[in-house]
């Protein structure tokens, strides 16, 4: 069996997370993702290890959580084995084994900035997600950041994770906008949030004309 590269961090991916973000930066995303209501059927991408799946438990009425790596999927099907409404199973973002108008929201933490085909993605979710249907992104970033906490988050990044991914891009709000537009998204709201370490977070929709 061919492993994944981020199958060797299932174990302790969010102890890593942790360390490399900072628990009060992470928390600041988990809120916001936490304050949505009404969220349906919801997909998830690049789920790692179930750190913000938890976060839509309340919201959703369920919970399609994918990722490629199977030590991850092992971690969160472990974690979730108890919530029914939580079905973790494995999917590639660039060809996702879901019918059209599938979902109400389609969210991803810490993936669109990393993967080598960021269009790719979000086509497919745009394919999958209902009419008015809801897509959210956070992705950490340096991008606004003082220099002194750019330094040291890329010093805990490569302590924890090695050479940053050569297909990694600095996130901004204004590149998340542009890149859903680009993919037939109507922007709602794209900023930073954080304290040290930042984060854009993103929220569009798939709004159709009829």
């Amino acid at each position: 069996m061919k492993h994944n590269k981020w199958d060797k961090f299932a174990n302790s991916f969010e102890e890593r997370n942790n360390y490399v973000v900072g628990v009060k930066d992470i928390e600041i995303v988990k809120n916001k993702l936490r304050s949505l209501s009404g969220t349906g059927k919801v997909l998830e991408l690049g789920c790692g290890n179930g750190t913000y799946t938890e976060c839509f438990t309340e919201s959703a009425s369920k919970i399609i959580a994918t990722d490629i790596s199977e030590g991850m999927l092992a971690i969160t099907t472990d974690r979730f084995s108890d919530q029914e409404m939580v079905q973790v199973e494995k999917a590639d973002c660039f060809n996702l084994p879901y019918n059209d108008s599938s979902f109400d929201t389609v969210f991803m933490v810490n993936l669109l900035h990393i993967i080598p085909n960021p269009k790719g993605a979000l086509s497919e979710c745009f394919r999958v997600l209902k009419d008015d249907g809801k897509l959210i992104i956070s992705c950490f970033t340096v991008h606004g950041m003082r220099y002194i906490d750019k330094i040291m988050l890329r010093y805990r990044y490569a302590i924890k994770y090695g050479a940053r991914p050569s297909t990694a891009i600095t996130f901004t709000p204004k590149l998340a906008i542009d890149l859903v537009k680009s993919s037939g998204f109507k922007p709602i709201d794209s900023k930073l949030i954080g304290t040290k370490t930042k984060a854009v977070y993103l929220t569009a929709s798939k709004t159709c004309n009829k």
